[in-house]
């Protein structure tokens, strides 16, 4: 009797031993299904800069991120915006830029501890980028509209101390403001004087149609008339302070 009892309890340990053994076997088939990184989420949301962040989770805390981006029907590869991955896996792919507006963009993964890539197709919803353009759009027509009669009255209430107000570049933003050549001849603290006097004027007349939104001013570069040459421009830190470049009469 007493071997027979054992005999139930040995084929009862095995049993359970046996399934513990499958449960394993199957655990482990499951992990090995998994991929070793996964996304939160596949459906992201730019901001109005048209940047936008991926979040998910990795078996390891070392790994490389490059996304794909397709330019004049080239498809090309690269890393973009600032990857942080921590210790338990979790990541964060913050400011990512691709310049595209494409609905779709695809990203791949790959780390040293895995012989195959990994590559998602993500869906980028670029809505507010969009709306922020067009509205940008609308902001400098309305500036190109307005700053050439404002320039002109610029001139008039300078007395003489203006010649001409023109954009530097492409955007009224950055302002050419040229100078009666006598200036050229002045001693350097007259010079400074000079800038201070008309390139506050200029700032406070159109910083506002300039910058509706935002309290800023435009960058400003004095030239003379005839010769063209330099006097100034705005502190690339400090705009409302004035660099002077012609400083040879002291």
């Amino acid at each position: 009797m007493k071997k027979i009892y054992l005999l139930v309890i040995s084929l009862f340990l095995l049993s359970l031993s046996g399934c513990e053994k499958q449960t394993n076997t199957e655990n482990e088939a499951r992990n090995s299904d998994e991929p070793w990184i996964t996304l939160d989420t596949d459906t992201i949301e730019s901001d109005e800069n048209g940047q936008f962040q991926i979040t998910g989770k990795a078996k390891y805390s070392s790994f490389s991120a490059n996304i794909f981006q397709n330019k004049n029907g080239v498809r090309t590869q690269g890393t973009r915006g600032v990857l942080k991955i921590d210790k338990d896996g979790t990541f964060i792919w913050r400011n990512i830029f691709i310049d595209g507006k494409e609905p779709t963009t695809d990203v791949s993964f790959s780390s040293y501890k895995e012989k195959e890539k990994i590559q998602y197709q993500i869906k980028v919803d670029y809505s507010k980028f969009v709306a922020k353009q067009e509205e940008d759009k609308l902001v400098e027509e309305e500036i190109n509209s307005a700053m050439p009669a404002l320039l002109e009255e610029i001139v008039a209430l300078s007395e003489d101390m203006i010649i001409n107000i023109d954009k530097k570049y492409h955007s009224y933003r950055s302002l050419l403001v040229t100078v009666p050549l006598d200036v050229k001849y002045e001693r350097n603290n007259v010079k400074k004087k000079y800038m201070d006097t008309i390139g506050f004027l200029v700032q406070d007349k159109t910083a506002s149609t300039l910058y509706p939104n935002k309290e800023q001013i435009p960058y400003i570069t004095f030239r003379y008339e005839k010769t063209n040459e330099f006097l100034g421009a705005t502190d690339l830190i400090n705009r409302r302070k004035f660099i002077l470049y012609d400083d040879v009469n002291n």
